[in-house]
């Protein structure tokens, strides 16, 4: 089931007609009949996509990407949750308010389209907070926890000072301080597969993780995205040329690099293999506190800009996941900006298992559990 996206779905942003998942073998998600039009829209730390979707048809009209301006404040959520505690936060919100509203303008404008029935905006929750230009405080000190909950429904006149625009806004709302709205969402990209049990992976800076076990769910998440996003090639180039440096014995069971590669350094590789052990131990530790097993696993969900683009026979051969789980693990693209259309396009069934899950999950700290730095140092080899 490796990377079988043929190009003709929303996470991939190449298809014209939303919602043909070819990811999935149901084929086809339905959609609930409404008039009009509406933008789905992930707000990413890296990268904001937003999504224009005719209603009435349930199709995808286009999409609109652009990279999140706030990256001038750095390129994770630690550095502007430390900028906004810092006194940027309006700062903060103003710059993504002025670059979505007008990427908003942009969509509309260019299909002579002048009235939204609704917006849906999903994100994690530094990316929510800043949206709303809430006090990012209680996400940056111990114990971590949201200091703040997020209403139902906005007024577009909330965020956004385009004043003749008349239509509600949803947020979809997040799990804890590290496992967001972008996460939720993606579950409800993948809820229509109809897996009982399922990891779902979202790969960006920060590394979100959900145990999906017969409805009842277990989150962590863990520092992984700069160390795979540097370099020319992506993430996918950084990790293919891992792995073949691997398969060629250049680099040893220690992560020892073998003279010059051209492309990695010996300090790109110590990165690389902080961050997949980082990934692999949250993944290790999230099967064994909710008493799953590899065999039990239906299905591996790698989401999000970096879990989009790695090959699986690379994530396999550096270690990022069992090799138990090749066969099982499917790259799902954007899930985030997926899920956000489905609740765009399926706003009574996706309330309803949204509620399902935020009423029934354990997060767990992955630095804090007793057996984090004996995995940690496992998995740290090739």
């Amino acid at each position: 089931m490796a990377n079988l996206c043929t190009g003709n779905c929303i996470t991939c942003g190449k298809c014209a007609a939303f919602p043909i998942l070819t990811h999935y073998k149901s084929g086809v998600l339905s959609f609930e009949q409404q008039d009009g039009y509406g933008i789905a829209i992930d707000i990413g730390t890296t990268t904001i996509v937003l999504a224009l979707f005719d209603l009435t048809a349930g199709k995808l009209i286009t999409r609109h990407s652009f990279l999140n301006p706030q990256r001038k404040y750095g390129p994770d959520v630690i550095s502007r949750i430390k900028a906004a505690n810092e006194g940027h936060v309006f700062d903060l919100h103003k710059l993504i308010i002025i670059d979505v509203q007008s990427g908003i303008k942009s969509l509309l404008a260019s299909y002579g389209i002048n009235k939204l029935e609704r917006i849906i905006i999903a994100g994690n929750t530094t990316m929510t907070y800043l949206l709303l230009a809430l006090s990012c405080q209680s996400l940056g000190v111990y114990p971590f926890k949201p200091q703040f909950n997020i209403a139902d429904e906005y007024h577009y006149t909330h965020f956004f000072a385009w004043a003749g625009m008349n239509c509600p806004v949803n947020l979809i709302p997040f799990f804890t301080a590290f496992v967001g709205g972008d996460v939720l969402a993606g579950l409800l990209h993948v809820l229509p597969e109809g897996k009982r049990c399922f990891l779902l992976i979202d790969l960006g800076t920060n590394g979100e993780m959900v145990l999906y076990d017969n409805g009842k769910l277990t989150v962590t998440s863990t520092a992984a995205g700069p160390a795979f996003e540097k370099g020319q090639g992506g993430a996918s180039g950084i990790i293919h040329e891992l792995a073949h440096l691997i398969q060629m014995e250049l680099i040893d069971e220690t992560g020892l690099l073998s003279g010059s590669s051209g492309f990695l350094s010996q300090e790109d590789v110590r990165n690389l293999q902080l961050a997949k052990s980082a990934v692999r131990s949250g993944l290790e530790l999230l099967l064994e506190t909710g008493s799953v097993t590899y065999e039990d696993l239906e299905t591996v969900y790698l989401a999000g800009g970096i879990g989009q683009a790695i090959d699986i026979n690379d994530a396999v051969s550096i270690g990022l996941i069992p090799p138990q789980l090749k066969n099982k693990t499917l790259a799902v693209g954007n899930a985030s900006l997926g899920g956000a259309a489905r609740f765009l396009l399926t706003p009574e069934a996706s309330r309803e298992d949204m509620e399902k899950l935020l009423n029934n999950f354990l997060e767990f700290n992955l630095a804090e559990h007793p057996r984090f730095n004996d995995c940690f140092m496992e998995y740290m080899g090739f």
